[in-house]
């Protein structure tokens, strides 16, 4: 249940408090509130917020204190939890860490009716928990008198974005209403979809499920756990159950949260098979191979013939939707199992080994360059050969630890392998073990430590320019012979060549932990 966000400001605690923008938003609802003291947007994307899990009605507290003198960071993280789902921003300690608001900040809060309310001004002895306590007291006090939530959840799942109104977002928001873990199984009793309550739960769902044996109510040990049919175009379509742990299940409770499941499937149904797709790519990414396997039978995908990824990241998230769509349309003639899916804010393209002679790199390089010429700025990382889904999902960890420190080593880089991951952990491993290990890594360019032009020369010819004369020059605005010259400058000082095998290795990996030491540096 939820309450009007309008009707929070009459609180004791919000009473003195003033909605200076986004005031047309007040009329949302509102069914949860957080705090928020990380403002770094990179971190909160990757770390703590899943699109998928946002429904459109929770509000958020903060002081901005990270951020308090930074302007364009303060835009950027109204924005940010704009997209999110987030549906406004109660901001403490105004004239005490915050020294104003910027108009620019008003600005962005009314173009996105997204209410900023500022609490009383230049006190420091307000506490985040008055409000807090306030607004989920009369959350809870709202789910007492109304009973009844089934109209209000289908008329708020009604007003999702399309993206959003799935299967797993209508499990969420029952979860959060009821109190109460829900499954939803196919009529075999194979578990398909399941929001948990706490999302922390331990409770054994496969168990619970096999467990449940009738209609009514029921006891298994500390759970109170029921089962329903869901019809979906007149015929039994899935089984939907509720286990709500140490505090019995209410007919009344039942009933309704089967209902939403019920119009929800009568009226969304349509796209639940989309929906599997996206668990089936959650599974193998989280490596769950018994729901792997059960939703590829479903979806008539076979999964065991998945040997190759690619990963692609766009910078843009609003064009995610675009690139996924005209890589589903150009790279179908190429194979027989091709499953593409937004996971983690990262596209995730999975493939069989290919219906064409066409090589993988090609069909990558054909891609990017459509991509560069609609402007969209990307990078595709290719994994090839992998011989199960669990080299997939370690695959996926490797890239999504070190993403940002091989961006940082080939900021020129269009295109990545497995390889380059490979030698990115390894130089930060060289960089983790301390000053020795750097000293030893970077001895071979001692000779040039006092000449960084050299240095920097020598880090775009070999890393960024992939040892070519021409391309050096470009990216350093220097005529070739400069580049020549240089490199010739560069074997004296050190008495070798690096631009010919073995020395070369020596001193690319060399260079590389010089570089990314540059990175380290920043962090």
């Amino acid at each position: 249940m939820s309450v009007e966000f309008k009707s929070l400001l009459n609180l004791p605690s919000l009473r003195e408090a003033e909605v200076v923008a986004g005031i047309d938003g007040l009329k949302r609802q509102v069914s949860s509130i957080t705090v928020l003291e990380q403002s770094n947007v990179a971190k909160l994307r990757e770390e703590l917020f899943n699109q998928e899990d946002k429904y459109g009605s929770e509000i958020v507290i903060s002081g901005l204190m990270t951020i308090s003198h930074d302007i364009d960071a303060q835009v950027e993280i109204i924005q940010h939890l704009q997209r999110e789902g987030e549906i406004g921003l109660i901001l403490y300690y105004v004239g005490v860490f915050i020294p104003e608001i910027d108009q620019r900040l008003l600005d962005t809060c009314n173009k996105l009716n997204f209410p900023l309310i500022v609490m009383p001004e230049g006190e420091p002895s307000l506490r985040y928990s008055e409000v807090i306590y306030e607004v989920v007291e009369a959350i809870v006090k709202q789910e007492m008198v109304e009973t009844s939530f089934s109209n209000q959840m289908v008329e708020q799942i009604s007003k999702l974005p399309a993206n959003q109104r799935n299967a797993d977002t209508m499990l969420k928001m029952l979860t959060d209403r009821t109190h109460s873990s829900i499954v939803l199984t196919d009529m075999r009793g194979q578990i398909i979809n399941a929001g948990t309550w706490p999302s922390i739960s331990t409770l054994d769902l496969s168990y619970m499920v096999k467990q449940t044996t009738g209609t009514n109510i029921q006891s298994i040990e500390t759970v109170s756990a029921v089962k329903r049919t869901i019809f979906h175009s007149g015929m039994e379509a899935i089984q939907f159950y509720m286990f709500k742990e140490n505090q019995p299940l209410t007919e009344n409770m039942v009933e309704q949260a089967a209902e939403v499941v019920q119009i929800f499937m009568n009226l969304w149904g349509q796209n639940y098979e989309a929906v599997n797709t996206q668990e089936l790519v959650k599974a193998i990414l989280n490596d769950e191979s018994v729901k792997m396997r059960r939703l590829g039978a479903v979806l008539h995908i076979d999964v065991g013939n998945i040997s190759n990824v690619w990963f692609v990241h766009v910078e843009e998230p609003t064009l995610q939707a675009i690139v996924m769509r005209q890589l589903k349309e150009e790279m179908t003639s190429h194979f027989n199992v091709l499953l593409v899916e937004l996971f983690e804010q990262t596209i995730a393209v999975f493939m069989d080994e290919g219906k064409t002679n066409e090589g993988f790199d090609t069909i990558a390089f054909e891609v990017s360059e459509k991509l560069q010429q609609e402007g969209i700025c990307h990078t595709i990382v290719q994994y090839l050969g992998m011989d199960t889904t669990s080299d997939v999902q370690a695959a996926y960890s490797k890239m999504k630890e070190y993403f940002e420190q091989a961006k940082f080593l080939y900021p020129k880089q269009k295109m990545f392998t497995q390889l380059h991951f490979q030698f990115v952990a390894e130089c930060e491993k060289t960089i983790a073990e301390g000053e020795k290990s750097i000293h030893q890594a970077l001895g071979a360019l001692q000779p040039l430590i006092k000449q960084p032009e050299l240095l920097d020369t020598l880090a775009v010819f070999l890393l960024d320019a992939q040892s070519h004369y021409a391309k050096a020059g470009k990216l350093l605005y220097v005529h070739m012979n400069t580049i020549k010259y240089r490199i010739k400058r560069i074997n004296e000082l050190v008495h070798y060549s690096v631009t010919k095998l073995p020395e070369s290795l020596t001193y690319y990996r060399a260079i590389a932990i010089w570089r990314l030491l540059k990175n380290t540096e920043k962090r």
